[in-house]
């Protein structure tokens, strides 16, 4: 018989967005079932809320599965408990990541570089965006990754989807800043990209 730890469970009820919810489920795996991307996952919902309870951290907080989701809310209106997974499943990212865990590299660079945009302008500035995002492992690496993509680049560039100057902060994005700093300070201790 296994030997269950609840302190990784604890610690998920106390710290992630909607963690207490994983109290609910009751391992029916309709989740898992109506998940489009539960093949890409290496572990389904229904296997996280299961992990957790086993007191599996590292293998939750490392895992790809709570960085995928899509939002899509099939899990959501389906689930017979009413249980909120989507947003569990974005608190778990997100913890994750302020926990120093990185499952999806990529995506969570691209992440932290569009809200500090979003902090910075109120706006995205594409190409900007995406030279920070394309630099992120190193100047030779970025040159091979925006040679890779010119031709979308001049495409964006010919419908004016990135312009040639930088973006302006929007008007009133001091207000913007409160904001996100006091949805930042609701989410627990989420620091503001500043």
């Amino acid at each position: 018989m296994t030997n269950y730890d609840s302190s990784f469970a604890r610690e998920v009820f106390e710290n992630v967005d909607y963690g207490e919810e994983i109290k609910m489920c009751m391992q029916c795996g309709v989740c898992a079932a109506s998940c489009p991307l539960s093949m890409q996952m290496d572990y389904s919902p229904r296997k996280i809320f299961l992990m957790i309870r086993a007191g599996k951290r590292e293998e939750v907080l490392n895992s790809n599965a709570i960085m995928l989701c899509t939002s899509c809310y099939s899990c959501k209106v389906r689930c017979p408990r009413g249980i909120p997974v989507i947003d569990v499943m974005h608190g778990l990212a997100n913890y994750a990541i302020r926990q120093g865990y990185v499952p999806r590299k990529y995506t969570a660079t691209f992440g932290s570089e569009f809200w500090k945009q979003i902090y910075r302008l109120g706006r995205i500035d594409e190409k900007d965006l995406s030279r920070r995002y394309f630099f992120s492992d190193g100047f030779v690496q970025g040159i091979k990754n925006t040679l890779e993509m010119v031709d979308m680049g001049i495409t964006m560039f010919l419908h004016r989807r990135m312009k040639p100057l930088p973006e302006r902060p929007i008007k009133g994005i001091k207000g913007l800043r409160k904001m996100l700093d006091k949805a930042a300070q609701m989410g627990k201790g989420g620091a503001s990209a500043s």
